[in-house]
């Protein structure tokens, strides 16, 4: 338990020392990037935004999956974990190895990276069909709708029973929502 508490403290040190590193530079920036784009009304880079959101959720499910996984491994019985329990679980997982932060930045980049280049790629050909354009919309539903998805598996992977019948009905409407367009 001991080495829980001191793996945990670094973790939370070490999370605190990054996000404060600059944190003025990095606020004023933050602030006028925001207020640039609101002006600009510039819709991609907001969604842009918005899917960035969702695969840091993806990422911090993915992580009380594993963590859920360690404890299961570690004994522990699945009425008796809280779900608090997972949380507080992830710098052990990191600790033993089970999570590795070089992993998870890997498809992080390249979900990012994958966005950018599928909406730009969309963009043109609903530039070029005009009044026919749904490329972009494709693509977002595409994209929002598989993080949700991998959301909704990890939630359900970390002990979640109710995620699996959300799990359910999501792959439902996405399914008919791709089959219309």
């Amino acid at each position: 338990m001991n080495t829980l508490l001191v793996s945990i403290t670094d973790f939370i040190q070490l999370a605190w020392e990054r996000l404060t590193d600059g944190f003025a530079i990095k606020t004023v920036m933050a602030i006028f990037a925001t207020i640039g784009i609101w002006l600009l009304g510039l819709k991609h880079v907001q969604v842009l935004g918005i899917f960035i959101c969702l695969v840091f959720i993806d990422l911090l499910t993915k992580w009380v999956a594993i963590a859920y996984q360690m404890l299961l491994d570690m004994g522990a019985s699945p009425e008796n974990i809280r779900m608090t329990d997972k949380y507080w679980a992830i710098p052990a997982a990191f600790g033993k190895g089970l999570i590795s932060s070089k992993h998870m930045r890997k498809p992080f980049g390249d979900k990012v990276l994958s966005y950018v280049l599928l909406t730009s790629a969309a963009w043109c050909f609903d530039y070029m069909a005009q009044p026919y354009a749904f490329a972009v919309t494709l693509v977002w539903t595409y994209l929002g709708g598989t993080e949700l998805t991998s959301i909704l598996e990890n939630m359900r992977d970390g002990g979640n029973p109710l995620a699996s019948k959300l799990l359910d009905i999501v792959n439902e409407k996405l399914d008919s929502i791709l089959k219309r367009k």
